[in-house]
């Protein structure tokens, strides 16, 4: 068993979208702890290496201006996440205390204070938790949250990017697949994508056009790795060795929410990795059959360069 949301059936670079419609943005299930942990470890790694802003063009002039902006994108984008999240999920809650905006997190038994420019003001962590293992609950942040927005992306499984007017303002991704969020900082959607093959010919326009206007959209993407780690920055040059009969499916569940009063798009991102072995035979043999027919592009792409027939051997025992 497995709990996978979707089995691939081929290999495509089509957008692939379609609407999101009866499920929750958010997924929070019973492997909360295990992603929280990912995402602890990767903060105190460096936190600007996984959460960054777009830098300020100072060649452009009107700093105030672009400061501006950059807060009122992340003030939406805050706000309906966690709005968001509060309707999901009773255990989370969301509101207006005296100067203050509170988030309140059973699970995590947390508490964050941020002020009018959602800036954490304190945090607080109740009950405390004085286990000997030093589990979720017994520390404080480290380091501590500096926004709402980093707060949020603290407390969920998904990984979240911002985009405005088809360039990525901001990305908070703790559990990368094989991609380092500084590299794609600032970029478009053609140039974050330009090395993925056979997408030379996408309507990058038409599709934010229709995400900041028509969705929210689900999307899916996969791959193969050899390790059920969680993050993957392609610094740390793991999941792709394939050395042993460890193979696991890589999953991610894309949603994509517009926001037509700022031209921008909040782009979760959550990972499920799952042994292939938990697949049914038949779920393998659909799988086996997308990887024989990936062109070469899409193997290097991949990382499955001269590793597909023991992909294919592992599948098939």
């Amino acid at each position: 068993m497995n709990n996978l949301p979707y089995i691939p059936t081929e290999y495509s670079t089509k957008p692939g979208i379609k609407k999101l419609e009866g499920e929750n943005h958010f997924i929070i299930d019973d492997m909360l702890t295990l992603y929280l942990d990912e995402k602890r470890a990767a903060r105190a790694e460096g936190l600007d290496k996984y959460y960054l802003e777009k830098p300020l063009r100072h060649e452009q002039g009107f700093i105030d201006i672009q400061m501006a902006n950059q807060s009122s994108i992340m003030k939406v984008a805050s706000f309906w996440m966690a709005e968001k999240l509060s309707e999901e999920y009773k255990y989370i809650t969301f509101k207006s205390e005296d100067d203050y905006y509170v988030l309140d997190n059973e699970l995590t038994n947390e508490s964050v204070y941020v002020d009018g420019d959602l800036k954490v003001m304190q945090i607080l962590k109740s009950p405390t938790c004085n286990c000997t293992k030093r589990c979720l609950n017994c520390d404080y942040p480290k380091p501590t949250y500096t926004n709402l927005f980093d707060a949020l992306c603290s407390q969920i499984q998904e990984d979240v990017c911002v985009m405005q007017n088809n360039r990525l303002v901001a990305s908070h991704v703790c559990l990368p697949s094989w991609w380092s969020p500084a590299q794609k900082i600032g970029k478009t959607m053609a140039e974050i994508h330009s090395e993925v093959p056979s997408m030379d010919d996408t309507n990058y326009q038409a599709i934010w056009n229709a995400c900041v206007n028509k969705g929210p959209f689900l999307r899916y993407n996969w791959g193969l790795t050899d390790t059920m780690v969680l993050n993957q920055h392609s610094d740390k040059g793991i999941g792709k060795d394939f050395d042993s009969d460890n193979l696991y499916l890589r999953i991610e569940r894309q949603v994509l929410q517009g926001f037509p009063a700022t031209q921008s798009v909040a782009f979760l991102i959550r990972t499920f990795v799952a042994d292939v072995k938990t697949l049914t035979r038949e779920q393998r043999t659909t799988m086996v059959t997308a990887i024989e027919n990936m062109t070469d592009e899409e193997l290097e792409y991949k990382g499955l360069t001269d590793k597909r027939e023991r992909i294919i051997l592992i599948c098939g025992s």
